[in-house]
């Protein structure tokens, strides 16, 4: 089982955002850091996809700071749980603690 910590914590920008998803999810180079190229990576046959689990890591900041790329992550996940072809993935969703 994969397991893929993203502290999105820090996270100030959507360019800064898609960056930390691009090295935690080990995308592409040609990752084009937005919402479709996203959704394109996650749900192409030839990649792996998403992990078995990803552990979210203070993502309610991120929700504070950047509510629509935080929503529109929320979209992309819970699409892609709809997607029957597609290899599970669990979010789990914890709070910073330090």
């Amino acid at each position: 089982m994969k397991t893929v910590e993203i502290d999105v914590t820090a996270v100030q920008s959507a360019v800064e955002l898609h960056r930390l998803l691009k090295q935690k999810l080990v995308f592409p180079g040609h990752y084009g850091e937005n919402w479709d190229a996203f959704w394109d990576l996650i749900t192409d046959p030839e990649d792996p996809g998403l992990p078995d689990e990803i552990i979210w890591i203070g993502f309610s900041a991120l929700q504070r700071k950047l509510p629509k790329q935080a929503e529109q992550l929320l979209a992309c996940l819970d699409n892609y749980h709809q997607e029957m072809e597609l290899h599970p993935c669990v979010s789990t969703f914890l709070e910073n603690t330090d």
